[in-house]
């Protein structure tokens, strides 16, 4: 609002909350006499506060009042005020965060998100089969989609290790990568390990205690970090837990009450009958009760679970299925990752917008630090494949008002994931995902009904069709580059892995057979990314957004008065089908299908523009 000028001042900070000082300054010579400034703060509830006037000169009237806020990730304010007490103004909301921050390490990092048995296995570690697990007689071979013979789901396994992801650190370092993320580690019957048999033993195909410890160690010295998925929501029904195979001497609650783990399980009386619960009316994952003290004390509480990872050389957690967890057992979670690691990361598994969920596991600002991006990642890719910007007007502006600057840029911007179709695949149009409209249709990467487990395993995309698909890629990888947040690769797509579906994508990494144009082109562009650091923690703003362009900045927040230190970068993105001429002067940091000669951006392609 223009002659209208504001700014806020936290002091006093303490474990419970801070003051805030807010200051306003308004012109009098373009709104006359003033009366009625307000300030309406937004946090658990609304609260309007009148502002106390203080002094005025020939040209402002100034007015402030110093406010004690309670800790919370964000508080949306603004300012009313009525002029010659008639005519009524009213401010655009701002951000305010009170004792909220994630770890500066996380904050535009670029993470390597794997699955420990798909990336890389030294043989040299001798592993046999055992219960109904089945080991792939070469690295190469392609992965069981579906039950196995004996009906069981994913028992396949690789036999990659912490030694072979310890073998493979240089190659992730000379990517570009800042953090490892780790699938779960916790031994379980399962290769996806989602279903934990033991939350006190690794999985003995990945390796010991020591051999973690080892590849932790080597992860610092390579000056990376590492965080490892933690699923606490339900544990597997061979487990220790639960037992029901009787495969554990010690009684499991399947035995019934007289086991020491009954309480961790949710449970209901039904005809005189103990009924647990199943995770989705899965009978493999068995769900736990998060609100029982025995199983918080066991996960969070001194000498617990987290504690123990923590030792091992972990750096922080991906919370998996946060929407079963409640917001008081995430605290103890987050509090157990503070205790051993003050500036842990701590993500959430949400797909979507937790701020609107009635969750307080990251507004509360004692929890989590950010989520999976789901909420970005769903509009960009129907913006770049349908082009349709209002689905991606409409989730950049919700976040950007409703969530805190350091959970954006700590946001897990993927390029795929373990539960989704493979990067290449999402990018290959041929009509398998269901359209706009179908009533089925909730992600952009639901395939449709016909297109089964069967011919998932099977499918291979046609040349012209991965072609096609791979400059799609590397057009969106351009674009995570330089958007705020956490640029995230799942393991294989800087590489062209293909995968239409859960379980097909979860292939083993091709050491023999990458795509290595795809993978010069990622190294190319996050070694940009490191070199303009200052994008770690810049602002954003969307300058344009059509079905056929798309035009953000990113302007550097340590801006000084005569702007010595002032960087911006503009990236243009020719979402459209002709060519599009660059009007924007500057030096071109990057840029993809990009006509210097005719300095136009062909269809599909993007620059980035240095401006200092």
């Amino acid at each position: 609002m223009e002659g209208f000028y504001h700014s806020v001042k936290l002091c006093e900070k303490k474990e419970e909350g801070a003051k805030a000082k807010f200051k306003v300054r308004i012109s009098m010579s373009m709104y006359g006499w003033l009366d009625e400034v307000k300030i309406l703060i937004i946090g658990d509830n609304a609260q309007g506060i009148h502002l106390d006037y203080t002094e005025q000169d020939n040209e402002y009237a100034y007015f402030e009042k110093e406010i004690f806020l309670p800790t919370r990730a964000i508080y949306r304010y603004r300012f009313s005020f009525m002029s010659e007490w008639t005519k009524y103004y009213e401010t655009g909301f701002s951000k305010l965060s009170i004792n909220f921050v994630s770890p500066d390490w996380a904050k535009g990092a670029t993470m390597y998100h794997l699955m420990t048995d798909r990336f890389c296995r030294d043989y040299s570690v001798q592993i046999k089969e055992f219960g109904k697990r089945k080991i792939h007689k070469t690295w190469d071979e392609p992965p069981i989609v579906g039950p196995d013979e004996n009906g069981e789901w994913a028992r396949d396994s690789y036999g990659g290790n912490f030694r072979g992801v310890e073998s493979k650190l240089d190659y992730l370092k000379n990517l570009g990568i800042d953090i490892i993320y780790f699938g779960p580690i916790f031994t379980a019957s399962s290769n996806h390990k989602y279903d934990a048999d033991d939350f006190e033993k690794l999985d003995p195909y990945f390796g010991n205690v020591e051999d973690l410890k080892r590849l932790c160690n080597a992860i610092h010295r390579k000056h990376m970090k590492a965080i490892v998925d933690v699923a606490f929501n339900h544990a597997g029904k061979d487990s220790k837990y639960y037992n029901k195979s009787g495969m554990y001497k010690e009684l499991g609650a399947y035995q019934g009450q007289a086991s020491k783990y009954f309480p961790f399980f949710k449970t209901r009386i039904k005809n005189g009958k103990i009924i647990f619960d199943y995770w989705w009316d899965i009978q493999d994952e068995v769900v736990f009760d998060k609100d029982s003290k025995e199983f918080q004390d066991y996960i969070c509480g001194p000498r617990g679970i987290i504690d123990w990872l923590f030792s091992l050389g972990v750096d922080g957690i991906r919370v998996d299925v946060a929407d079963d967890l409640t917001d008081y057992f995430i605290n103890l979670m987050a509090e157990a990752c503070r205790r051993n690691k003050p500036d842990f990361l701590m993500i959430i598994e949400v797909w979507k917008n937790p701020f609107r969920m009635n969750r307080s596991y990251i507004s509360d600002g004692k929890s989590a630090h950010s989520t999976m991006n789901y909420y970005l990642v769903a509009p960009l890719m129907d913006y770049l494949n349908l082009q349709d910007e209002v689905y991606l007007q409409e989730k950049i502006t919700e976040e950007f008002e409703e969530y805190p600057d350091d959970t954006i840029f700590t946001e897990m911007n993927f390029t795929s994931t373990h539960d989704m179709s493979r990067q290449v695949n999402l990018f290959a149009n041929e009509g398998y995902f269901r359209e706009k409209g179908d009533w089925k249709r909730e992600w952009p990467w639901d395939l449709k009904d016909e297109y089964d487990r069967k011919w998932q395993s099977m499918y291979v995309l046609p040349k012209d069709a991965y072609k096609r698909a791979k400059k799609m890629v590397k057009l969106e990888d351009f674009i995570l580059t330089f958007w705020p947040g956490i640029f995230a690769i799942f393991y294989g797509d800087e590489v062209g892995i293909q995968g239409y579906g859960n379980l097909a994508n979860r292939k083993s990494f091709p050491w023999n057979r990458m795509d290595k144009d795809i993978l010069s082109y990622v190294r190319k562009l996050i070694k940009i990314r490191k070199e303009y650091d200052f994008l770690q923690k810049a602002t954003t703003n969307v300058l344009e957004l059509t079905k056929d362009k798309f035009v953000f900045e990113r302007v550097n927040r340590d801006k000084k008065d005569e702007q010595k230190d002032y960087k911006k970068i503009i990236v243009v993105v020719n979402n459209g089908y002709t060519n599009l001429p660059l009007e924007y002067k500057g030096r071109i940091i990057a840029s993809y299908n990009y006509n210097s000669i005719k300095n136009v951006i062909c269809s599909k392609g993007a620059v980035a523009i240095l401006i200092s």
